[in-house]
């Protein structure tokens, strides 16, 4: 018998009637459901509830139920213990999870009698650097220096290790990961780079120079982006999910985190076999 973590979103499954029948699917079968605190408790009449810190320790992998987006805050939150997440998609593209929630209990199975994989997914984190604080801010997909103001473009002074490489106007600037490279960065026009790889992709949004291309450089690289004198609002974007105001002349670091986000894989399926069904169709 086993501890269970099931994370859900309610707004993906508003009426809980899937969770509900994942969580009576896993103790019909004897093992222990544990929900995360806050997964609309008031739902859930009887059932174990803890903190996603308290779910590291005491399960052997955590349930996530939504899409991408509920994957992506997930693997924010548990990437710091390194516990294996099983995604079943309740959302549109669910390119992040493992299966659609048809195939939801089979693929749950089929991880209980050891029959998976694991992939780990490199992450990234940024510092803001001069603020006296050493804390990290770390992505799974991607760290992102957005304009505030939706009608000017920013200055952004981009280096990689002790090489300046340019300064760009632009929209903004992605720096992601091989997991996020099929996200923000591919509708910027970023390459597509295959997740068991370790690579961090440069891609400028829109910048003003025709010449200004994206570009991929070592996961051991780090790179140093200085924000120039703008006038309006610029924000430091995790994921798209947490947002960070930013000012002029603050440097931020972002290189390779220490942590990794262990996805659980039940499908044959290669990642160009997931490319094709998820964006070629």
């Amino acid at each position: 018998m086993k501890n269970v973590g099931i994370i859900t979103n309610h707004t993906k499954d508003r009426e809980l009637e899937y969770t509900k029948e994942v969580i009576d699917w896993l103790k019909s079968k004897g093992h222990y459901p544990i929900i995360e605190t806050g997964s609309a408790e008031g739902a859930f009449n009887g059932e174990i509830f803890m903190g996603i810190n308290e779910m590291c320790i005491n399960c052997s992998f955590i349930i996530v139920l939504g899409g991408d987006g509920t994957i992506l805050e997930a693997a924010r939150r548990a990437a710091f213990c390194d516990i294996p997440l099983l995604g079943i998609n309740l959302g549109n593209l669910g390119y992040l999870t493992d299966v659609d929630k048809s195939e939801g209990i089979k693929a749950i199975e089929k991880v209980l009698k050891g029959d998976y994989k694991t992939e780990k997914r490199m992450m990234i984190q940024a510092e803001i650097l001069g603020k006296g604080s050493n804390e990290s801010h770390i992505a799974l997909n991607d760290i992102c220096i957005l304009r505030g103001n939706l009608s000017k473009m920013i200055s952004l002074k981009v280096g990689v290790n002790d090489e300046y490489i340019d300064t760009y106007r632009a929209d903004g600037i992605i720096i992601s990961t091989p997991t996020g490279s099929t996200a923000y960065n591919l509708s910027a026009g970023g390459p597509i780079l295959k997740p068991d790889i370790e690579l961090i992709a440069i891609t400028p949004i829109c910048p003003h120079k025709m010449y200004s291309r994206p570009s991929v450089i070592s996961a051991n690289d780090e790179v140093y982006i200085t924000i120039g004198d703008n006038p309006d609002e610029v924000v430091l974007s995790l994921d798209g999910q947490e947002h960070y105001k930013l000012s002029s002349g603050d440097i931020i670091k972002i290189s390779r985190s220490q942590f990794y986000t262990t996805i659980i894989k039940t499908n044959d399926l290669g990642f160009y076999d997931i490319l094709r069904k998820k964006f070629y169709h």
